[in-house]
């Protein structure tokens, strides 16, 4: 228990710690995140998974709104019970207007992405750590890509209840664009771009079928110029500047197993 409040500690810590200098925030309209998912599982514990996700954003200015579809293909190769790697391919297709036309223009994003996960125990607990490199090459003409990195440190522990599993889970993920890409008269940046704290229950109803529901606070720290109105008033100071968005999630996991059969392996969480 020790060490689950340490690791408890130290997520909750680097959640908070961007915005301990951060001298304004703003919460968004919560986001409702459901995603499908099939995994095959391979041999051990290495698998293929496809998803599909469709954030929808709730108390928007016209109601409930789906915000674009998102697809992603991911492998992952385990080469012994500590150290694996993998890569994922993601794509988000989304809806915009553009020069004032009234007409929207359908766009997708593609996102490939390799990481390199440890996973050890402390305890009787999972403690894992995912560290990843990505690169967004957007559909839209007026933005840039640019590459990020990603590290995610997630804490769990399964519980037997019956026929069912339970895996109450604690994650962080800080996501930071990688700056030597920056050009030197860039507006500055914070040194964390992203950060997200999750909470998850997963239940796993069987070996083919379980499902998560989670709760997460993810949040933008962004450095903002000063804005004034015409009599020279600030109405915004310039400064740091966080921009929280709840988020609430159910993730439904379907696997297959290669060969048919169910066989005894790891699986990691629906946050993969």
């Amino acid at each position: 228990m020790k060490q689950f409040l340490f690791v408890a500690g130290l997520a909750t810590l680097l959640a908070v710690s961007p915005a301990a200098k951060a001298q304004r925030r703003s919460v968004n309209n919560t986001l409702l995140l459901p995603e499908l998912q099939v995994e095959y599982a391979l041999r051990a514990d290495d698998y293929l998974l496809v998803s599909l996700q469709g954030p929808t954003r709730v108390g928007s200015y016209n109601g409930t709104q789906l915000n674009q579809l998102g697809l992603q293909v991911a492998y992952e190769k385990f080469w012994n019970e500590r150290w694996s790697g993998g890569a994922t391919l993601r794509s988000a297709a989304y809806t915009t207007y553009r020069g004032g036309s009234d007409v929207q223009r359908l766009y997708v994003d593609v996102t490939p992405e390799l990481y390199l996960r440890h996973w050890n125990t402390v305890g009787q607990f999972n403690f894992r750590q995912r560290l990843g490199v990505e690169y967004t090459l957007p559909a839209d003409p007026l933005m840039d890509g640019r590459a990020l990195a990603r590290l995610r440190l997630d804490l769990d522990r399964v519980f037997e209840v019956g026929k069912v599993a339970l895996r109450p889970r604690l994650a962080y993920e800080a996501f930071a664009y990688l700056r030597f890409q920056r050009e030197e008269d860039a507006p500055k940046e914070r040194t964390i771009d992203f950060g997200t704290l999750r909470a998850d229950l997963g239940i796993r109803v069987s070996p083919h079928f379980d499902l998560t529901s989670w709760v997460a606070s993810s949040t933008a720290y962004r450095i903002v110029l000063e804005q004034t109105d015409p009599s020279g008033t600030v109405v915004i100071p310039g400064g740091n500047f966080n921009s929280v968005t709840p988020i609430v999630g159910l993730d439904v996991r379907y696997t297959i197993f290669r060969g048919k059969s169910a066989f005894e392996r790891r699986q990691l969480p629906t946050q993969h």
